[in-house]
């Protein structure tokens, strides 16, 4: 690469690290009330802060729990151990340190191109991935994104470029391959689909006697995750975090809410097909958000916004925008000769591993809400057919003084719109668990155990005991809920209030639940109080005339 090269690449990852600097240079609070931070983080945060106080791998300090992914915990623990009991300073090292992995990642990206496809097309991929909004939300989120993202890319690149290019893969590029592979299924549990398209291809174009070399590849692989597989079978009966059964669970269970066609009785069989056709709907909409189209998409959704037209106009038209794009993307890659075989014989196996994400978020563990998050390594591969489908273009240009003009002038345009948008998009959250913490802290006892669904942050930030009720870090509470018996956990844990959206709790606790005959739920707050949209506090009232024998007591003040 010339030096000018070099310095412009230079100048663009440092431009890359000191945008999301942009994101994280604020007030704790503010991360936590407008983003990037969500909720989610804090349950890593957390269990990381208490395995570095010696409490073990727990939220509530009491409750064993495998439902996070373990590698960025594990490596946040000697952050917590070494804090000096600082809350924010850990979460500040810890969205920096993102923020690092993520321009890595670009980095690939643009050795990738660069490898495959020309010296423009990396530069524009490398500007799609320094600036657009899905990318850098997702890359100070506060979760595994950008350490997952790191490896999955390290992988995908040592595949390519070292381990397939070999005539003949030594033993040490054989158990190299399997460590990335490893610690990318460490980083995020949803890599294994990576692993099971890459093995996939490197069966079906294995040489004479390469699969020696891959069992390698395997166990090396296996090595890796060997010890948390055995020790989350031992203490939770399964190798695969909880978060994952809870999430489907809960998007079955508030379903009814948020589609009044479906109820509790529609999920007995399996997800209805409709609901199935809806959730892949919406992973279409994210889809829509890679950084290759997200200034038409959004164009077209703001247009569609002002004529009036509903959700379901704007589901067609960005998803028939996202097929003619990836027709046209795939059509003008495969006129060139030079890309031809890169796209249908190289990467073949992320096609593939693109296909299965989407459909093991659509179809088996689908949320309630679909975050980008589940899709980053589809936009990472979007941007690189993307990139390599603008070079086919530029190349289209006769003259090369245009093609340069033409190149330079697209990537300088697409760097100040998607900077645009992601300086208004990135921090538009509006996560009020802050003014819940400051309502307990005023309302509620020293000493108070309160359960809450959405407990992330408060959890967090509160001096109070709070006990996770969705199940996604507690397991004992998600079976409850799978049961039937939330208010009977309720009971045996002793909370003194439960506080969370009021539809959540009726829908779990009050509206046709039934509760010990020692217990009833007093209303004590709603929103403006608590500060957050449709939440509401509840008391919990433990009638100690009437407990069961062997039953815990609870201080009488607790009676209305």
């Amino acid at each position: 690469m010339p030096k000018t090269g070099r310095w412009a690449l230079v100048l663009l990852l440092v431009a890359a690290l000191g945008f999301r600097a942009l994101f994280i240079a604020h007030d704790m609070r503010e991360l936590v009330m407008r983003g990037p931070l969500y909720d989610d983080s804090f349950y890593s945060f957390e269990i990381a802060r208490n395995i570095a106080r010696g409490l073990g791998s727990t939220f509530d300090g009491v409750t064993p729990t495998n439902g996070y992914q373990p590698l960025y915990v594990f490596l946040l623990v000697p952050v917590y151990a070494l804090a000096g009991g600082s809350p924010t300073l850990p979460i500040y090292l810890a969205l920096f340190g993102s923020a690092v992995c993520n321009v890595l990642t670009g980095l690939i990206l643009f050795r990738l191109l660069r490898a495959y496809a020309s010296p423009r097309a990396a530069f524009f991929g490398l500007v799609l991935w320094a600036f657009g909004p899905a990318i850098v939300r997702q890359a100070v989120n506060g979760l595994e994104t950008s350490l997952a993202m790191l490896l999955v890319a390290a992988s995908v690149e040592y595949y390519l470029r070292v381990f397939r290019r070999a005539p003949a893969p030594s033993r040490r590029q054989a158990l190299t391959l399997g460590v990335l592979l490893g610690l990318a299924v460490f980083a995020r549990v949803d890599a294994l689909l990576l692993v099971a398209a890459l093995g996939l291809d490197a069966v079906v174009r294995r040489r004479p006697g390469e699969m020696r070399t891959l069992a390698w590849a395997a166990g090396a692989a296996v090595l890796v995750l060997l010890p948390w597989c055995i020790g989350s079978q031992a203490i939770f009966g399964t190798p695969l975090p909880d978060s994952g059964r809870a999430t489907r669970f809960l998007s079955e269970a508030y379903a009814p809410h948020d589609h009044p066609q479906f109820t509790t009785a529609s999920f007995a069989g399996g997800a209805p097909l409709s609901y199935l056709a809806e959730n892949l709907s919406r992973s279409c909409l994210q889809l829509g958000t890679s950084p290759v189209l997200h200034v038409f998409t959004r164009g077209l959704e703001r247009t569609l916004q002002a004529a009036a037209l509903g959700p379901g106009a704007t589901l067609y038209a960005v998803g028939s925008l996202l097929a003619l794009a990836g027709l046209a993307v795939w059509w003008f890659v495969r006129r060139s000769t030079r890309y031809a075989r890169n796209v249908s014989k190289d990467f073949g196996f992320l096609f593939l591993y693109s296909a299965l994400l989407v459909a093991a978020y659509s179809f088996v563990i689908f949320g309630q809400i679909f975050y980008s998050r589940y899709y980053y390594p589809i936009f990472f591969f979007s941007i690189v057919l993307g990139a390599m489908a603008f070079d086919v273009l530029v190349g289209l240009l006769h003259s090369w003084r245009a093609q340069r003009a033409v190149a330079v002038g697209c990537t300088v345009a697409y760097a100040f719109v998607l900077a645009f948008m992601s300086l208004h998009r990135v921090q538009n959250g509006n996560y009020r668990f802050l003014h819940v913490v400051d309502w307990i802290a005023a309302r509620t006892e020293p000493g108070a155990r309160i359960g809450v669904f959405n407990s992330g942050a408060i959890g967090y930030f509160s001096d109070r005991h709070i006990v996770n009720l969705d199940g996604k870090v507690n397991p004992q509470a998600l079976e409850a809920l799978r049961t039937g018996a939330i208010c009977d956990y309720i009971e045996s844990q002793g909370l003194d209030y439960v506080i969370d959206h009021d539809w959540i709790l009726h829908h779990f606790l009050l509206d046709g639940a039934v509760a010990p005959q020692c217990m009833h739920f007093a209303r004590i707050d709603g929103d403006a109080a608590l500060g957050v949209p449709g939440w509401a506090a509840y008391r919990v009232v433990h009638d100690v005339t009437t407990r069961t024998p062997g039953a815990t007591a609870v201080a009488s003040r607790l009676s209305p």
